[in-house]
């Protein structure tokens, strides 16, 4: 029985194939097989971006490099220039100082989906693909910038905040905070109370998974047709801690000043009431700050499931579920006394 390499569902056909949903989301129900026509060695091999952006930080991200893909007509091809951007295309990274490279595609697309499938966060469109030896995986995701008719502008935030490496220095995307997003949200987009629930969901997400890389270009803001500005669907997402020491387990510091909860001075590590306290910094109200770190700790079932259809090997799709399961841990510590 084979899987869709989309939403990971059972799927009864022979041979690999996207699910009808998956195949629709992708590639507009065009039929599109799983494994691509091209080898890796087809692929012009850029050099990877800062592959270690300081001698303290290494970035998954930035040792990876994207291919830009075109749908013609059933099969993807690399773009050379001939049509809109509309897929990219991420291979596994050179290994550097990475444990598991060759993972990192079916890192991604597993958090992906368990983002999306279990905890209802709005993603770019996924799949995880093999290059034509049918060995070598590779993520896939649909630019959500790119429509019929036309791209849409779009800012991440480092952009919006106006920081650069030439104007901010080389860890110019991690020195900020959550708290500061939530600043720019409110300065950017439109309908700011959803957006900074969405904002909170999605930073709790990062906690439970071990993004160790949601840094300041891993949020962006987009102006959709109608002239209003909306946080984009979230990319990016992974599981660092299969690949790097990712020490706390977020990219940025909760907090805009030197604040820290009577639960993280006396165990060293965000939990329950760092969070807590956060959704208050953001203004949601009460009730939903304590709804949503209730509900980031429950649907193990569900997850454990994707994990177990998941591309990684077994190995790692052991460490994955021990990583949430630490997690979860954490986030339901809280150091106050019960109300």
């Amino acid at each position: 029985m084979n899987k869709c390499p989309g939403c990971l569902k059972q799927l009864k056909a022979a041979k690999p194939q996207f699910c009808a949903k998956c195949g629709a989301l992708l590639f507009d129900s065009r039929n599109v097989a799983p494994v691509l026509a091209f080898s890796l060695t087809d692929i012009p091999r850029q050099p990877e971006q800062a592959a270690v952006e300081t001698i303290k930080r290494i970035s998954i991200s930035g040792v990876q490099f994207k291919v830009p893909l075109l749908l013609n007509d059933k099969q993807l091809e690399i773009n050379g220039n001939r049509g809109p951007l509309e897929f990219i295309l991420k291979p596994p990274p050179r290994s550097f100082d990475i444990k598991h490279p060759e993972a990192v595609p079916a890192n991604e697309h597993l958090t992906m989906q368990i983002a999306r499938q279990v905890f209802g966060l709005r993603t770019a469109a996924n799949a995880c693909l093999y290059f034509a030896d049918a060995q070598t995986a590779a993520y896939l995701t649909r630019r959500f910038d790119v429509t019929p008719a036309g791209r849409l502008a779009q800012e991440d935030f480092a952009q919006a905040d106006n920081r650069s490496r030439a104007t901010n220095g080389t860890n110019f995307k991690y020195e900020t905070s959550h708290e500061h997003i939530a600043a720019l949200i409110r300065r950017f987009v439109t309908a700011v109370p959803p957006a900074l629930d969405e904002f909170f969901r999605l930073t709790l997400f990062n906690y439970l998974i071990s993004n160790g890389d949601a840094h300041l270009k891993n949020f962006s803001v987009f102006r959709l047709p109608n002239g209003e500005y909306q946080l984009t669907p979230a990319y990016d997402l992974l599981n660092t801690a299969l690949h790097v020491n990712d020490g706390n387990g977020l990219a940025l510091e909760l907090f805009a000043d030197e604040y820290v909860t009577p639960s993280f001075e006396a165990n060293g590590f965000l939990a329950y009431d760092d969070f807590l306290e956060l959704g208050r910094r953001l203004g949601l109200p009460l009730s939903r700050v304590k709804k949503l770190l209730a509900d980031i700790v429950q649907h193990e079932d569900k997850i454990q499931a994707l994990i177990d259809r998941s591309f990684l090997p077994p190995e790692l799709q052991t460490r994955y579920a021990a990583v949430l399961a630490e997690r979860r841990q954490r986030l339901r510590y809280s150091a106050a006394p019960p109300s």
